[in-house]
């Protein structure tokens, strides 16, 4: 069932409670109309650092660091110190949003559903102004940042029915009509679909990709991605037989995730890279699965089968396409310009810089370099030779930032953007699950406890190589999450506490989809000064929540814990207050720490530990 389903069931009796709530109806026919929605503020507050993937955030920004290479022989030595400037503010997000719901019933089978979503961010932040770095990088969100708009070669509106701009986003999150005749149910337009059960990790939940613009992964827990799933243009078909047996299927436009800009308050990606995202190539792209679900004997058992460009895509080195020389080397620009790098100065400025955000990205910093140049000829027309260790990749990579910086010219300070291309493949996702609910003797741990396992198998899964090679890395991946949830009173005074724990697990890759690592090496266990490694047995986690509500239902307490066996850990205690139908506040805390295990680049969590932030969410519901 899942916090998810909690959630569901508060909704559907504030919904009903709801005086507010107006229908419109004709007493000689089935048709009404129900008007719905809220208002809320939500706002968080950094209790750590700045977000490290910015310019301003860099880890690098003031700091002296050295650099050496046989620019000339045998080394040459200097000091270097990156100018992104320093981030101290203190407000991670400060979002004002709305939503209107409608619902018409046009007779007793046919009704409409509509859901308009409003966001605005004043930008109330610690801006990066390129301006202030003498920054000429290419790219329509690498100039002020833009905190909604998704940029897609070629596609003005990569979603048709999302409007989006530097501060605000509007869109449709249901646009559908649907037509509901005993067991069976027709679902057509803009619409999310949600499978499975798991809370954290999405096993089956394979239709739609993620929006993680607002607030990343970061929200509040209890919602699990209620909030986050991208919607998508559909037609879904639901078929109930009379034995229990659900059918559900499922054919929809593709649509991608979608991650944080650079440069504003959630980005995971480093902002020394111009993303070109290749989603304009799929715009016409179309997914489609099926599923069911039913019981044998005391058992429930569910299939899918899926067929679908994974949403997450995949990304490699591509060429920059930007003509602008090396300092004092005329004409270089020309050969840049077909390699994957760019002159300028938010780019990386030395190999220390290099490697710790290649471990940052869970990517390997020598195969990196080396894809750059094996993949690149315009690479090694410039000089670049692959190299065959981390000190030699060194000398190399500092010899380049030292040229890119203005050495010939009597400068050294500047550095080299790198281009990624994000692309998308296809894939087959084949899943299963089974559930089971105990009954022990009464009152006791096992009465009324409920199994829920899940397992997803993907052949031949594409994943983002380590080193960032136009060929990808290709492999078999198993996915699966054991679920345990029961609701136990601990005290006659207080209502029943909602308990679920579970074990997680990934063959190939994180809870981000980033590749470990086996016999084919990966990209986490890296630093800044060392090469990743990866590593083997795959990714495990465990997750643990707890929901407290307390008498008259108007206070409630929630735990949430998330921990990668690796050594890292999230946990967000909560205090949810709803005085009545109209007014909830939810105050929750996101504490990361990802030195549990030492190399903080060896979990998932690392990279993540600024975001350590206070949120408070204030809505009206009308």
């Amino acid at each position: 069932m899942g916090l998810l389903s909690l959630a569901i069931m508060n909704s559907i009796a504030l919904a009903a409670d709801d005086p507010a709530t107006s229908t419109d109806s004709d007493n000689s026919s089935n048709s009404s109309v129900q008007i719905g929605g809220f208002i809320r503020s939500e706002t968080a507050i950094n209790t750590d650092s700045a977000n490290p993937y910015n310019q301003k955030g860099n880890i690098f920004n003031g700091v002296a660091i050295s650099r050496s290479s046989p620019v000339v022989p045998p080394l040459y030595t200097d000091t270097v110190v990156r100018n992104g400037g320093s981030d101290d503010h203190r407000l991670d997000m400060q979002a004002f949003r709305g939503q209107l719901d409608v619902t018409a019933h046009f007779s007793d089978d046919f009704s409409g559903v509509a859901k308009l979503r409003a966001i605005y961010d004043p930008g109330w932040y610690d801006e990066y102004s390129p301006s202030a770095v003498g920054s000429h990088a290419v790219g329509a969100v690498y100039h002020d940042p833009n905190y909604f708009k998704y940029s897609v070669q070629g596609l003005a509106r990569p979603n048709p029915l999302e409007w989006a701009g530097r501060n605000y986003m509007i869109d449709f999150p249901a646009l559908f009509m649907e037509y509901n005749h005993g067991p069976l149910d027709v679902r057509l337009g803009n619409q999310q679909i949600a499978w499975g059960q798991a809370l954290f990790f999405r096993v089956l939940d394979v239709p739609d990709g993620l929006d993680l613009r607002r607030h990343s992964v970061l929200d509040y827990v209890p919602e699990e991605y209620s909030d986050k799933r991208v919607p998508a243009l559909a037609a879904r078909i639901s078929y109930q037989f009379d034995n229990a047996w659900l059918v559900d299927g499922y054919v929809q436009k593709f649509q991608p995730s979608i991650l944080g800009n650079p440069n504003t308050p959630y980005n995971i990606i480093p902002a020394q890279f111009t993303v070109h995202d290749l989603y304009g190539q799929y715009n016409d792209k179309v997914d489609f699965g099926l599923r069911a679900k039913g019981s044998v004997g005391d058992f429930g058992v569910q299939a899918i089968y899926a067929q679908r460009y994974n949403p997450d895509g995949v990304y490699r080195w591509t060429q920059s396409g930007v003509n602008r020389d090396i300092p004092g080397i005329p004409g270089s620009g020309q050969a840049l310009q077909c390699s994957p790098f760019e002159v300028d100065s938010t780019g990386v400025w030395s190999s220390n810089e290099w490697f710790n955000y290649a471990a940052a990205s869970r990517l390997n910093g020598v195969g990196g370099l080396n894809a750059a140049i094996n993949d690149f000829p315009c690479s090694q027309a410039l000089g670049a030779v692959p190299v065959p260790n981390y000190t030699y990749a060194s000398y190399e990579l500092n010899q380049f930032f030292q040229l890119a910086g203005g050495l010939l010219t009597g400068n050294a300070a500047g550095g080299l953007r790198g281009h990624i291309a994000r692309d998308y493949k296809k894939e087959d996702d084949i899943g299963g699950g089974l559930s089971y609910t105990f009954s022990g003797a009464p009152g006791s741990i096992t009465d009324q406890l409920i199994m829920n396992w899940e397992v997803l198998y993907v052949p031949n899964r594409t994943f983002t190589a380590p080193d960032l090679n136009i060929n990808y890395l290709r492999t078999n991946e198993w996915t699966t999450a054991l679920v345990l949830e029961k609701y136990q009173r601990f005290s006659d005074s207080l209502p029943a506490t909602y308990i679920v724990a579970q074990f997680l697990y990934k063959s190939k890759s994180d809870l981000f989809g980033r590749y470990i690592g086996d016999q084919d090496g990966g990209g986490y266990g890296g630093n800044q000064f060392k090469n990743a490694t990866g590593y083997g047995g795959g990714f495990k986690a465990l997750a643990f929540a707890i929901q407290q509500p307390f008498p008259n239902l108007i206070w409630r307490f929630d735990l949430a814990v998330l921990y990668d066996l690796q050594g890292g850990v999230l946990i967000q205690p909560a205090v949810r207050w709803k005085p009545n139908g109209k007014v909830t506040a939810e105050l929750f805390y996101n504490y990361i720490n990802s030195h549990i295990g030492g190399n903080p680049y060896g979990n998932m969590f690392g990279g993540l530990d600024y975001a350590k932030e206070l949120t408070l969410r204030v809505g009206y519901q009308f």
